[in-house]
């Protein structure tokens, strides 16, 4: 069902299945003040104004514009339905002093106050000036890695454009509230078999992670979760360069290359005994490009439209023969049957999560993969004018993770190719988060040197 007005200035709507599963997956944190897969995302930046203009005037006004603009940053969850009120300006102002936070302290870093982040109502800004950086936090039913880089590219467009958000029609803005993906892809209610079919055969894929491949991990079956941390790696723009030649030359993705590099990541990290076990990974798409106009236009940044299956390769395959089936799978996975089944999928998917937990034998302890392509398509580099602008230096993007799985998230910004791998820092260390990515690297540059 569409956004429906309950009462003057009050909205709502049902959740989506696929929010819900989402929504599901990451309350199974609650219990330790945590939300697995919320999402931080994040970006360094400089002023270029030669006004005596405080930033941090600039980025208040800026969250409040990106509220108008993007109105479904400012929803909460309730008994099933999402709420969206219309404020006034004594709300308005409420509603920024509970989620945008300067956090100005020598000892807090941004990795620090990400490793605390806890679940909340609200999606949250933390502006850092030490560090010239904002972070963004928010739960990931409410958006996907898309959308969260456009997000950021929204909230410096707001932040370059000077807007007074008193003066903006507030009230105008709930036309652009995000329908749910099964609503925004007009996908049927009650399932035929045909789309029952394809959602089974989605969750068989599930059965993959049984007895698959992982790395080593820190403590036992019962060594609760703490904070999530991550490992940065960025390639300078000439590898970058190479990296895309070379994939061009053997007719696979980046992405593919990338995927198939992970892989191989997993095997030299596994232990001994565990080598010749297959690797499951997720092949993880975004719908965006599906949806029909205005919803794949960047003003519904913050809606989850993304889907993903596991996929499997065995030991035996060489690093070309991986990075050939990944791009086989990222070029195929998006089937007009894959799409119509994504309701009828997390219908089921809700179902299996209000079982009891298994006990998984093994623990999963594999590094996953997502990634955004290049941000550049998402986000510029710089927002206004050469006297009054803001140049974006870097950006960031990952999950909380409470198991033992680690995500490598990938992007490209400013021509060069990054690598951000989130990991539990009850499970891994910085020190090996380390060590894999430069495993990754070398894995990426050498098979693409040696590929036939």
């Amino acid at each position: 069902m569409p956004w429906s007005e309950k009462s003057p200035g009050h909205y709502t709507r049902p959740i989506g299945e696929n929010e819900s599963m989402i929504k599901t997956i990451g309350e199974r944190g609650l219990p330790l003040n945590r939300e697995h897969w919320s999402l931080s995302f994040s970006a360094q930046f400089k002023s270029r104004s030669k006004k005596d203009v405080d930033i941090f005037v600039k980025l208040h006004k800026a969250w409040k514009v990106l509220r108008f603009n993007n109105p479904s940053l400012a929803s909460t969850a309730a008994d099933g339905l999402l709420h969206y009120t219309v404020p006034d300006t004594q709300s308005l102002d409420k509603w920024t002093q509970d989620t945008f936070f300067v956090i100005d302290e020598d000892h807090i870093t941004p990795e620090e106050l990400i490793a605390s982040f806890k679940p909340g109502p609200y999606v949250t800004l933390h502006y850092l000036p030490r560090h010239s950086q904002i972070i963004i936090h928010a739960s990931h039913w409410r958006t996907d890695g898309i959308g969260a880089i456009q997000v950021l590219d929204a909230f410096f467009e707001a932040a370059a454009s000077n807007q007074d958000p008193q003066t903006l029609p507030w009230g105008l803005e709930v036309t652009r509230l995000v329908p749910s993906v099964e609503e925004a892809l007009n996908i049927p209610t009650t399932p035929s078999p045909e789309i029952k079919a394809e959602a089974e055969k989605c969750i068989a894929t599930i059965a993959l992670t049984r007895g698959a491949i992982g790395v080593d991990y820190l403590g036992d079956s019962t060594t609760l979760p703490a904070g999530t941390r991550s490992a940065r790696l960025r390639l300078s723009e000439s590898t970058t360069e190479a990296i895309k030649e070379a994939c061009k030359a053997r007719n696979i993705s980046i992405i593919a290359a990338v995927h198939a590099a992970i892989a191989a990541v997993n095997y030299a990290a596994a232990p001994e005994e565990c080598k010749k076990k297959p690797y499951t990974s997720t092949i993880r798409t975004t719908l965006r490009s599906y949806l029909p106009e205005p919803y794949n236009t960047p003003a519904y940044a913050c809606g989850l439209y993304t889907s993903g299956l596991m996929f499997q390769v065995p030991a035996s395959q060489s690093w070309l023969d991986n990075a050939e089936q990944y791009h086989h799978q990222y070029e195929c996975v998006l089937s007009s049957e894959f799409i119509q089944a994504r309701r009828e999928y997390a219908s089921q998917m809700l179902q299996i999560l209000s079982m009891p937990l298994p006990v998984p034998l093994p623990t999963p302890s594999e590094v996953d993969i997502s990634s955004i392509g290049d941000a550049e398509l998402l986000m510029n580099r710089t927002y206004g004018t050469e006297d009054d602008g803001i140049d974006v230096l870097g950006i960031s993007l990952g999950v909380e993770t409470l198991t033992r799985q680690m995500y490598t998230f990938v992007w490209i910004f400013r021509g060069q190719l990054e690598f951000n791998l989130v990991y539990n820092e009850a499970y891994h260390d910085a020190a090996s988060a380390g060590r894999l990515l430069v495993l990754l690297e070398d894995i990426l540059e050498t098979e693409l040197k040696n590929a036939n």
